[in-house]
């Protein structure tokens, strides 16, 4: 049997790991099915043109990007993604997205439990002030999973996307580094050495 992946960046019940080539295809379905499509605001392209993005996400081998699977601890299954991406070293800022591609598995809390694990990397070992995202207003469910994980609504920036024949207003919402401190859960590297050392 094969020995499990140490999982240092974690939560509950996910851990995150890099995004490999051998994910594209994984990701491809996930942003090909209308019900996540519905959810993110760039038109869908080819597997061939998802080849290309990642390939030359690797070419550019930007520092500054961090691309992670969400995989479920309990079987290793990668249900979706996350990234952190224009980071501002200087003013301590960076911005993150997240896709969970399997809708069988929406409203389960995974989503919170990935985005707790992503800002833990992002305010723990980047030693970040400031983690930000934009998301549709009419995606309720992200919305109250980001504010179950601390987000707090900054602004609303009106008509900013235009899918499927409709505009949407776009929501920013961001985590101060003292409002992440201050809130009482097992961080990432926790719920790691708990693994290791019950």
């Amino acid at each position: 049997m094969q020995s499990r992946p140490i999982r240092g960046l974690r939560g509950e019940r996910v851990y995150l790991r890099p995004l490999e080539p051998a994910d594209v295809e994984l990701v491809h379905r996930w942003y090909s099915d209308v019900r996540v499509q519905a959810l993110m605001g760039d038109p869908p392209i080819s597997l061939a043109g998802r080849h290309r993005r990642y390939e030359e996400a690797v070419k550019a081998d930007d520092a500054d990007v961090f691309r992670f699977m969400i995989c479920l601890i309990d079987d290793d299954r990668a249900i979706g993604r996350t990234d952190l991406f224009d980071l501002d070293r200087q003013h301590g800022s960076c911005a993150f997205g997240i896709t969970i591609g399997e809708p069988d598995l929406w409203g389960r809390g995974l989503g919170t439990d990935a985005v707790n694990a992503v800002i833990d990397f992002a305010f723990g070992q980047l030693r970040m002030e400031r983690v930000w995202l934009d998301t549709d207003a009419q995606n309720k469910r992200a919305q109250a999973a980001y504010a179950k994980a601390g987000f707090t609504q900054e602004g609303r920036f009106r008509r900013a996307f235009y899918q499927d024949g409709r505009w949407s207003d776009d929501i920013r919402m961001a985590l101060l580094r003292e409002e992440w401190e201050a809130r009482p859960r097992a961080r990432s590297w926790d719920l790691a050495a708990r693994e290791y050392n019950p």
